[in-house]
């Protein structure tokens, strides 16, 4: 008799991107988009001020404030649904954070091409934007080290549930209402894809590189 041959090592599972965080920065990012082409009234461009806006009118900054408010709520519970962790882990805070950071770098960046809108001459060109969606996400992907690749990939696309809606906004309200047309959505949707989605896919490849490795646990 043969000795029995030796059972086969189980195949390692498959770690999958976590599908509503994908799913809620879409669909949020659509209808800031959609949201931002309406007629709203636009703050005072003031170039020797050092926040270069003044005169925010109420209705901009209410409805700037819900947008940030609605991404920020879906990205918290979306990633604490994802990751486990709650309010005891200070990579939660750290986290949180960093995404609020963010958001507000990105509401004054909708309130200045606010004021910019009825001022652009000529083609506008973006050197710095793509940093917008992709720092925090890779700052995120640092935070999550160690803790598997889904949950790197979890922090990572959690703030783009908060960044890329924001940063659709911002080429909205630029554009403004006159971008309501097939043509000029999609050229927000095309200068969203390079300089907001793609920065945010290279981040979040990065964040499932350095989540791999041992899993830490904890809430």
């Amino acid at each position: 008799m043969y000795p029995a041959a030796p059972t086969p090592p189980p195949e390692p599972a498959r770690v999958g991107l976590p599908r509503p965080l994908i799913v809620a920065t879409v669909v949020l990012a659509l209808v800031a988009t959609m949201l931002g082409l309406l007629p709203w009234p636009q703050p005072v461009w003031v170039r020797t001020s050092r926040w270069l806006v003044d005169d925010v009118p109420a209705p901009l900054w209410t409805f700037l404030l819900v947008t940030t408010l609605t991404c920020l709520g879906t990205a918290v519970v979306l990633l604490r649904r994802e990751t486990g962790l709650g309010p005891r882990n200070p990579v939660f805070w750290a986290w949180l954070t960093l995404v609020v950071v963010a958001a507000a770098a990105l509401v004054w960046n909708a309130l200045y091409a606010a004021a910019l809108s009825n001022r652009v001459s000529g083609a506008i060109i973006p050197i710095f934007h793509w940093l917008f969606t992709s720092t925090p996400a890779f700052l995120a992907g640092w935070l999550f080290a160690g803790r598997g690749r889904r949950a790197g990939w979890a922090g990572a696309l959690g703030t783009g549930v908060v960044t890329l809606p924001l940063f659709a906004l911002s080429w909205a309200l630029l554009i403004g209402p006159e971008g309501f047309s097939l043509a000029g959505i999609a050229g927000l949707l095309h200068i969203t894809g390079i300089l907001g989605v793609a920065p945010l896919i290279a981040a979040v490849a990065l964040a499932g590189v350095l989540g791999g490795g041992a899993v830490r646990t904890g809430r």
